[in-house]
């Protein structure tokens, strides 16, 4: 992976691991994570790796796309909507 990481902290992104990935981890939901899920990025570590609310994710930013309308999903109280 030489490209560095397109997203920032408050980014939101979705989920789509390749198939190599659902080949390795067939239990995603032990990392907090389930294919297609939306998920505001709230750590990004060594420039790779994205985490979520209450620790969750730790895979690379390549098994995310982006979410274009993140922004407008923000609710009145600034909080993001439970994906």
């Amino acid at each position: 992976m030489s490209k560095a990481c397109p997203y920032n902290i408050g980014d939101v992104v979705r989920f789509t691991p390749s198939e190599r990935t659902k080949g390795l981890c067939q239990h995603f939901e032990r990392f907090g994570l389930a294919i297609g899920k939306e998920l505001p990025i709230r750590e990004i570590r060594d420039e790779m790796f994205l985490y979520f609310d209450n620790g969750a994710g730790g895979f690379a930013w390549v098994e995310f796309s982006p979410v274009e309308e993140a922004k407008a999903s923000i609710n009145s109280k600034g909080d993001w909507p439970v994906g």
